[in-house]
């Protein structure tokens, strides 16, 4: 069938007249489309080069000199606890975020990038440094994390526990803690957590340089620092010369080139800056949508990273994703004994009698498969399906993922005493269960993580071997 459009074209042709140009108007659109694209990338360029080198300019205060700070770090410490003594309100604190009108949406903007940023999972063990009240610990306690709360303030502590023990589902099975410290050494021992939040407190902290090395002396290789901290010029504000005038508190600025070199100075192997700004969020209408008036949209809420609200990332060595957090896994299992056995042939057994076989289990997926105990999620172990052979499941024919097994659970078998990480090899010397009827069964070999996931359903590779059993 032809269109009315396609008819005129044929019938122009057939005339010997040439087809009429169609009008220019559109032509001229994607052009000025595209040129207005380019410069507005142009000066999106520009901005972030002025961004960049802003942040580079950026330059300490002569009175938050940091051998000062340093030099004082006692006697802000006690300005710390007297700031939570004195405190008009402390019903304020213990239902902070809620109690927080204005900045509600931003506390829970700011969680949301930190926790991400975290790689968290229930049953990481996370340090919260200047804890306060311990609202961020709360929330991570009712995710299922072991929280260790720290402050120099012990009445800010008491706080904290006060808020938790008011709470009827806190998760006292997690075991949290709170913990007051010198201002100097955090009282854990190396590799004591996992992950370290600061929500809203390093700006606090006078000497950032003996914090950072012993936030890396406590932290596990592969851990995470994610910490959410005001912008350039946060000191200068009238809220924080209030705050020093009145509480003696202090009110630090954080110079990123110079947290950078002190981070690396202390162990930490890469410093990242998370690109994301609630002040530059902008709706954008539907329609809008793949048109220049999009770009439009968000350039008008564009702000140099790091001029508002700063989330910064400290990584100490290489961390591997484990098995919880993986969306693709691909584990390949292998039989290497009995080493007469070929691909496609049956084993062959004598009813009643257990099966032996030797396993070679490769990790080929970015994942770190878990080593635990059976009460953890994502503890991760080989599990073998018991099927009825395809050709005598009903309807015949497939595999023996179109039958009913006949145990799904039929068989588990631990893969080794530590984690595997990626790349490993994994060899298993295990016996199958004995089946006492003689016949033929398709064996459906396959990784679990407990509580979580078989690894088919992430798209993992499964083994299906046939099983003889004959009479004796």
């Amino acid at each position: 069938m032809v269109s009315s459009g396609d008819r005129s074209a044929q019938g122009a042709s057939r005339s010997g007249a040439p087809p009429r140009p169609r009008s220019g108007s559109g032509t001229l659109r994607r052009v000025g489309k595209r040129c207005l694209i380019w410069v507005l990338a142009r000066l999106m360029r520009l901005l972030q080069v002025g961004a960049r080198m802003a942040l580079r300019d950026e330059r300490r205060p002569e009175h938050l000199d940091l051998d000062l700070l340093r030099a004082r770090t006692d006697e802000l410490n006690e300005a710390a606890e007297g700031y939570f003594v004195d405190y008009p309100d402390p019903e304020f604190l213990l239902d902070k975020p809620f109690a927080e009108a204005e900045e509600f949406p931003r506390r829970l903007f700011d969680l949301g990038v930190l926790f991400h940023a975290l790689r968290l999972s229930p049953d990481v063990v996370v340090l919260e440094l200047g804890a306060g009240s311990c609202w961020v610990s709360h929330f991570l306690n009712r995710y299922g994390c072991k929280t260790i709360s720290v402050d120099v303030s012990e009445t800010a502590l008491g706080l904290g526990r006060k808020l938790f023990e008011r709470d009827a589902l806190t998760r006292w099975d997690v075991e949290p803690e709170f913990l007051t410290y010198d201002g100097h050494r955090l009282p854990l021992p190396d590799g004591g957590c996992d992950r370290i939040v600061i929500n809203d407190a390093f700006h606090h902290i006078p000497n950032p340089q003996e914090l950072l090395n012993e936030m890396a002396r406590v932290l596990r290789d592969g851990g995470i620092v994610a910490m959410s901290e005001p912008g350039a010029g946060h000191w200068r504000s009238e809220d924080s010369l209030r705050e020093v005038e009145t509480t003696g508190v202090l009110e630090n600025e954080i110079i990123l080139a110079e947290l950078d070199a002190m981070a690396r100075r202390a162990g930490f192997t890469e410093v990242s800056l998370v690109p994301l700004s609630l002040e530059g969020a902008r709706e954008v209408p539907i329609a809008d949508l793949g048109t220049v008036r999009e770009i439009e949209s968000q350039l008008a809420g564009w702000q140099p990273f790091g001029r508002g609200a700063r989330y910064i990332i400290l990584h100490k060595g290489l961390w591997v994703q484990d098995v919880r957090r993986a969306r693709e896994l691909d584990a390949q299992i292998e039989i290497v004994e009995p080493s007469t056995w070929k691909a496609g042939e049956a084993l062959r057994v004598a009813a009643g009698e257990g099966v032996p076989v030797r396993l070679r289990v490769t990790n080929r997926s970015d994942s770190r498969w878990l080593a635990g105990a059976a009460e953890e999620p994502g503890w991760t172990r080989l599990g073998v399906h018991l099927y009825p052979a395809p050709e005598l499941a009903a309807g015949g024919g497939g595999g023996a993922g179109e039958a009913e097994p006949l145990d799904f659970d039929w068989f588990r078998a631990s893969l080794a005493e530590g984690d595997v990480p990626p790349g490993a090899v994994v060899r298993l010397d295990v016996e199958l269960p004995a089946v006492a009827e003689p016949g033929r069964y398709r064996l459906v070999f396959d990784l679990v993580a407990e509580q979580c996931f078989w690894f088919a359903q992430r798209g993992s590779p499964t083994l299906e071997v046939d099983l003889e059993v004959e009479n004796r």
